[in-house]
């Protein structure tokens, strides 16, 4: 095969992949998954039943896809951070990618979102939180640092929810200096006391 059809192929791959994902994720904005069908998904899509299962085996299969797409880059992006907490510059690129991925987003923060990817998320950087904060402040125990973890990681999730239904009001570094602000120098209080 030439690199010209390949290339032409890979392209029909890409569009077919995006329509399809367009047409699932607008109509969570309306419904919850386990009301969606292929059928639904196809028409939305313009895109041939047949097709579609060239690529997946069901809905449930293309939004697990989906999600897991944008796990794998907040994944990397919680790994290549040379610190060992999230800082300013991290959770600014965090947020960047969640604009870049603002459909998804929607979705995932909205009122059908699927709770078990945020949980997944939200514990993307839960070790490592937790292990630095024990080695600095050694006299909390386990089940206090957990709490802290949580407060700051739904702190951040809430606020999340409020920049998306704001249509991103706010730019991905605004968000951040406020999201450190917040977070920091609400747990640093408690962990110093």
């Amino acid at each position: 095969m030439s690199k010209t059809v390949q290339k032409k192929e890979n392209r029909r791959v890409r569009y077919t992949r995006q329509a399809l994902r367009e047409s699932l994720l607008a109509q969570l904005a309306d419904k919850p998954l386990n009301k969606i069908s292929v059928s639904s998904v196809c028409e939305k899509a313009d895109i041939n039943r047949s097709t579609f299962y060239l690529y997946y085996k069901d809905v449930y299969d293309l939004m697990e896809q989906i999600e897991d797409e944008l796990y794998g880059e907040l994944l990397e992006l919680a790994s290549s951070n040379p610190h060992p907490l999230p800082g300013t510059d991290l959770l600014r690129r965090i947020y960047e990618t969640i604009y870049k991925n603002r459909d998804l987003a929607r979705v995932v923060f909205g009122k059908f979102g699927d709770k078990e990817f945020m949980k997944k998320v939200s514990n993307i950087y839960r070790d490592q939180a937790i292990s630095e904060w024990r080695r600095q402040f050694s006299h909390l125990d386990e089940e206090t640092l957990a709490y802290i973890y949580t407060f700051s990681t739904y702190t951040n999730i809430g606020v999340i929810e409020r920049w998306i239904t704001h249509d991103f009001h706010e730019t991905p570094e605004q968000l951040a200096q406020l999201t450190h602000t917040l977070l920091y120098r609400g747990t640093s209080a408690f962990l110093k006391a």
